[in-house]
């Protein structure tokens, strides 16, 4: 009897640390979260857009 709890122990902690690799794997996987709205620019998207104004009223 207290091997089959071992056993259950055991499996639970093999399925519990495989989906935590196939968590951060998939989250490494991601290039590019998505966005919050499609209304809402990403932040990078305005500082590329504010470098190039400051850039063109420079010139």
């Amino acid at each position: 009897m207290p091997k089959n709890y071992l056993v259950v122990a055991l499996t639970v902690l093999a399925a519990a640390l495989g989906a935590g690799v196939g968590a951060v794997l998939l989250r490494r996987t991601r290039q590019e979260p998505p966005p919050v709205s499609p209304t809402v620019p990403r932040v990078e998207e305005v500082r590329e857009a504010l470098a190039e104004s400051t850039e063109s009223q420079a010139s």
